[in-house]
């Protein structure tokens, strides 16, 4: 699943500083959920926040935070949308880390256009909405996001129970709640993931409220 698959390698942090997109972009180093938008977070210090340097470095890392790609069809979209940048930060609630923590996981996603960033959001979208392709234990559905224009949200949960209809006891228990949203050229994805029950709706609603609210200075 995408809290046991996500990222290893720690991209060079001096791009951080740096802005794209022009006058008007939000710095990269703003980019990301903030303990402000996400109280009682803090930096996950395995899963290191990312920048992937090129098309083929973003499309490396951004498959594993994906159900079921095409590969192909992703490098098509995203070189049609003109991709420009990205970048991945990973956080965790409570005060000691560990593997079962909820985690809160953002992407950046810079398109040369906002009709760019348009297909790619669509194209995430549908992917964050497909079966897994290893299980038929996960459910999955929608949900709205308020306040947000064209804000998506995907809720995907598998408990104990459903693995074990399933028969598919490889699998663990999860709970996500996943957001996806444009500013400008940029998408910007959230998916706040943890055990059954210790992630809420409610809870993502929030945190990216904040977070939007903070990126577009409402």
């Amino acid at each position: 699943m995408r809290l046991a698959i996500r990222l290893v390698v720690a991209w060079t942090l001096a791009t951080l500083v740096a802005c794209s997109g022009g006058e008007d972009a939000v710095p990269i180093s703003e980019r990301f959920p903030t303990a402000a938008d996400a109280p009682g977070t803090k930096p996950d210090p395995v899963e290191k926040r990312q920048m992937p340097e090129d098309l083929d470095g973003f499309i490396v890392a951004f498959r594993d935070a994906l159900i079921d790609p095409d590969e192909e069809e992703m490098t098509k979209v995203f070189e049609e949308a003109g991709f420009v940048g990205a970048g991945l930060d990973v956080r965790f609630f409570g005060e000691t880390h560990t593997t079962d923590a909820p985690h809160l996981f953002s992407w950046f996603i810079e398109l040369e256009s906002e009709d760019g960033a348009g297909s790619v959001l669509d194209w995430v979208e549908a992917d964050s909405m497909k079966p897994c392709p290893e299980s038929c234990a996960v459910r999955v559905n929608t949900f709205d996001v308020d306040g947000i224009p064209d804000a998506r949200g995907v809720h995907r949960i598998a408990t104990a129970d459903d693995i074990e209809a399933a028969g598919t006891e490889n699998e663990h228990p999860f709970e996500s709640y996943w957001v996806g949203f444009i500013a400008g050229s940029i998408v910007y994805t959230v998916d706040l993931m943890g055990p059954p029950g210790s992630v809420s709706e409610d809870q993502a609603r929030s945190v990216v409220g904040s977070y939007y609210d903070r990126l577009t200075g409402d």
